[in-house]
Formats: structure tokens, sequence, C-alpha cells
């Protein structure tokens, strides 16, 4: 991801961490959460990607911000409802974001069959 990015060894810019975090998805991703569910179709619940309020992710770097700011570079997975499918998403985000504090995080439950 960061294989043409280039940092100053006076100035680094780009600073690579490996850590667990918490984030508030329906902070970071404002279109979640939003829609009623009884107002969908049955196979958009099922098969739809399911953004849970804060979900766990990877942070792998800190990036400054040429405003002298700072953005958290997050790998977070996320399923479809009924998980068969996932996807990793990358997402660049505000430090206030994302936490250490992993007890935030509340697993969604599936129905047993």
């Amino acid at each position: 991801m960061f294989e043409r990015w280039v940092s100053d060894r006076s100035h680094p810019t780009l600073f690579p961490v490996d850590r667990s975090v918490a984030v508030y998805a329906s902070e970071a991703l404002p279109c979640s959460l939003r829609r009623r569910a009884n107002d969908l179709p049955l196979w958009v619940k099922s098969f739809g990607l399911r953004i849970e309020a804060h979900m766990p992710g990877r942070q792998v770097a800190w990036l400054r911000r040429s405003d002298g700011g700072w953005i958290a570079v997050v790998l977070v997975e996320a399923l479809s409802a009924n998980r068969q499918s996932r996807v990793t998403m990358p997402l660049w985000l505000d430090p206030q974001l994302l936490t250490t504090d992993l007890s935030v995080i509340q697993q969604y439950e599936y129905p047993r069959a």
C-alpha cells in the first residue's frame, strides 16, 4: 500500500504500526445504520454487507497530513449478513474514530439455524 510513499528520514510522515483497534464504524461510514431493516427486502438483509456500530480492525499505519494532523490507516474485515461473503476494507480515519479499547465491540450474534 505504501510502496510508492517517500518519507525523508529527517521529516518522517509515515509510521507503520500493527495493532488491534475498534473502529466507530457508524461514524466512519455515515451511510450505515440509517435505514430501518423492516423497509428492506429479505435478500438485501441476508446478502448485504453488515456494518456494525463498532467493528474490529487492524491499524497498519499513521500518516501525517500536510496540515499537521494524522490519518489512521485501518483494515476492517466485514461480512455479509449471512456470513457467506467477506471483504477487507482499507479505511483512512480521523484518530477519534478508533480506539484501542476493544471492549466497545459487541459481536453480532447470528440466529441459530
